[in-house]
């Protein structure tokens, strides 16, 4: 990664003598001398009038328009977002602090980079910075009533919902938001770029469903969903204070684009170039999780019986990421419930059977009492003494105190953990409640740590080392922001198999797909059929198809069912229940051996909102799409309980030339469809989903290369979707073969037509 880097030499500074325009691509910015503000605007379009920034230094907030002197200055910038020219407007306050606004442009990319540094004389204190505000109303956006505002929230705790909402009222939405016509996709987004100290939003103040009241970028927000204003618990505790002698904000990108999807993947991959995602061979993982069903009564010999069908009935029928290999996770309760040998004989078994070992873990939280010692302390430190406080009181998130990220005892703990996962070959985990660990704090161990994201990054840094590279780390309970700790991340809270959880999680993968940028696969949870006490014990078959296809087009693709006839489950009361294994057997065996349908997580990231105007009241699209290189797919859901979903979406819609359709195939059903020249025709039953495949046209040969080693050394065979195939079902090359397949056998590697 490059380092910003200021071209002293380079730099032009004028004094205020008039209206200074700045340039870039297609932003105009242009500063009013005589009211000391900004504005705005895209390839002629006024976008906001009356821009200025603020921050508060101590008690204090001071303002850009009350300077009493405003320099100017440029020059050029080659750092990690690449080579341009960047506008500096220094505002000298009568006190002598200063307000320095930075526009930077880029060559080739769509949007600029804007931030605020702040200094004084010596040494100042802020909690507070915003390098863009207007209170100016704005009418940037066409008429009527399909504008929207995207509210993104903190994390995923408390079964939070990300919003589309109409413009009106008050959004604050964390780190990034969008601005946008579900109509002509036209929009605005804007985002921090910086999650390393600072907890951002973005303000947007709307009116009329079409004007812009206000808006801001601001770094130093909190509010109940960050877990900083609980008042029946602690109280309001305001964003952490940055002592230095010059505090900047975050650096914050803000783009006009033809498709706001575009523009959400954009800014993801924006971040990216600040901080690079962590990457996995395996791609989306797929597998199997015991919280779904075995839960609390979690056992031995039924994760045994679960490896087992899973190995003989789905894997070979394409329920496998892209090395052929699937996880088995045991969740919450598998200290409480197996022996360390057990543990042991579990990783052994997975390995030999070509699984991924995986655990529940939790680094920054205690359940439980605060007198116990820290393992790994060697009797120095109780829990007490790691957790935070605020306001003097011991702070609890979700029933669980809160660690101090920073303190050597809390990373002797992950010392000790990370050395006995290692020992014992684990290779996945499944970390929880890690927003306990971002809280805005009193104090921490580390004195040079003032806010709750600094002490994050630290202790996640230090998570990251002490794991090394060879397990992979899927966080459950998170901030969005930080990303570059974890290969996955829980896209929602936890779901089940009801069609109202299917909507809840397709809430979250509507308007939050693009988090796949910043991580290898996005999480949907695990995916359950049958019998969940909390979720009203066995569902439909309609709606076990809609909960997979959910996941199916997410990202991650495990499954919680109970495999095992050997596990004796609970109620809540603690009264015995059905096990219906049976059912999820029977289930399992129609739903994930799907081999199209299984493929999707291998060959595809997130799937993307067609339009992006589903009500408040709904919540989640019902129509998502994905391209790649072979394929155009379409996933349609119903999330009502008494009519069916019956509509058509035109190609147009989809991103397709009708001249470039192919065959086009429903997934579920395995039929070919005929459609017209308008799009595709789709008749969905409630409570269920289907998945539409358009192959496009001009699809070359052979593009996709996807080879599988064996861990055994021997011949396997994939085809183009990555599905297992025989490999005396390959034969030798025939003249006009489109399918490209790919063997391995020992060390060598070849590709055969067929």
């Amino acid at each position: 990664m490059k380092r910003r880097l200021y071209i002293a030499a380079c730099c032009l500074w004028v004094a205020c003598a008039g209206a200074a325009d700045f340039t870039g691509g297609n932003w105009a910015i242009k500063y009013n001398e005589a009211t000391k503000r900004l504005s705005v605007g895209y390839s002629g379009r006024p976008i906001f009038d009356g821009v200025y920034a603020e921050a508060k230094v101590g008690a204090d907030t001071v303002r850009s328009y009350e300077a009493s002197t405003v320099g100017f200055g440029r020059y050029g910038v080659d750092d990690c977002f690449g080579e341009g020219s960047c506008y500096r407007i220094t505002y000298t306050m009568p006190s002598g602090t200063e307000l320095v606004q930075t526009f930077a442009f880029y060559d080739g990319l769509p949007y600029f980079v804007t931030s605020l540094e702040v200094t004084g004389n010596g040494t100042i204190e802020s909690n507070y910075a915003v390098p863009m505000k207007s209170c100016d109303t704005a009418g940037f956006m066409p008429s009527g009533r399909q504008n929207r505002v995207l509210f993104v929230p903190w994390d995923n705790d408390g079964f939070i919902r990300y919003g589309s909402n109409p413009l009106l009222g008050e959004t604050n939405s964390y780190s990034v938001t969008a601005i946008y016509n579900a109509d002509t996709r036209e929009g605005l987004v804007a985002g921090a770029v910086d999650h390393d100290l600072w907890k951002s939003a973005v303000h947007v103040q709307c009116s009329d469903y079409d004007k812009v009241n206000g808006f801001a970028l601001i770094s130093g927000y909190t509010d109940e969903h960050t877990h900083d204003s609980i008042l029946s618990e602690q109280g309001v505790m305001p964003h952490g204070t940055i002592v230095a002698d010059t505090v900047s904000s975050a650096r914050f990108v803000v783009g006009w684009f033809d498709d706001w999807r575009d523009g959400m993947e954009a800014f993801g991959k924006a971040c990216t170039m600040v901080a690079p995602k962590r990457e996995w061979a395996g791609g989306a993982p797929y597998g199997w999780s015991s919280w779904g069903v075995q839960s609390t009564d979690i056992s031995y010999q039924g994760v045994i019986d679960c490896a087992d069908f899973i190995r003989d009935n789905l894997v070979s029928r394409g329920f496998h990421d892209r090395q052929g290999k699937v996880v088995m996770s045991l969740d919450a309760w598998w200290n409480d419930n197996l022996t360390v040998d057990q543990v042991r004989q579990f990783v052994d078994y997975c390995k030999q059977n070509n699984m991924i070992p995986g655990l529940y873990y939790g680094s920054f939280c205690r359940f439980g009492d605060l007198n116990s010692y820290v393992p790994g302390t060697n009797n120095k430190y109780r829990f007490r003494d790691i957790a935070l406080k605020v306001h003097g009181r011991f702070k609890v998130v979700d029933g669980a105190y809160c660690l101090d990220p920073t303190h050597v005892g809390t990373k002797q703990f992950i010392v000790s953990d990370m050395m006995k996962f290692k020992q014992w070959g684990i290779e996945y985990l499944k970390c929880d409640f890690m927003s306990n660990g971002a809280i805005e704090a009193d104090s921490w161990y580390n004195k040079d740590c003032h806010t709750g994201v600094q002490a994050y990054n630290e202790g996640m840094a230090f998570l990251l080392k002490q794991a090394g590279d060879g397990i992979y780390i899927d966080l459950s309970i998170s901030p969005v922001f930080p990303y570059q700790y974890a290969h996955g991340r829980r896209i929602s809270c936890d779901a089940w198999g009801t069609i109202d959880q299917t909507k809840y999680v397709m809430n979250n993968a509507s308007y939050g797909w693009w988090v796949n940028q910043l991580y290898v696969a996005n999480d949907p949870d695990h995916m359950v059929m049958a019998l969940r006490q909390e979720a009203g014990g066995i569902q439909g078959e309609n709606a076990n198809r809609a909960r997979i296809t959910s996941g199916a087009i997410v990202g991650a693709f495990l499954t919680g069912d109970n495999f095992s006839p050997n596990v004796t489950l609970h109620d809540g009361s603690g009264k015995e229940r059905p096990n219906y294994y049976q059912t999820s057997r029977e289930r399992a065996l129609k739903l994930l051996t799907n081999e199209d349908i299984n493929a999707i997580p291998r060959t595809c990231k997130s799937f993307r909102p067609v339009y992006g105007n589903a009500s408040t009241a709904v919540g989640a699209e019902s129509l998502m799409t994905y391209e790649n290189e072979q394929y155009v797919y379409l996933a349609v859901f119903n999330y009502q309980i008494l009519v069916p979903n019956i509509g058509i979406v035109s190609f147009a819609d989809i991103g397709v030339d009708p001249s470039d359709v192919g065959e086009v195939k429903g997934l579920w059903a395995g039929e070919v469809l005929h459609p017209s020249q308008e799009g595709i025709s789709y008749n969905v039953p409630v409570c269920d989903a289907r998945i539409y495949r358009i192959e496009k046209k001009g699809h070359p040969d052979g593009i996709v290369e996807l080879s599988r080693p064996s861990d055994e050394g021997g011949a396997t065979a994939f085809d183009l979707l990555g599905r297992r195939i025989p490999y005396s079902a390959v034969g030798s090359p025939t003249q006009g073969a489109r399918r490209l397949y790919v063997l391995k056998q020992g060390n060598c590697v070849r590709k055969v037509f067929k």
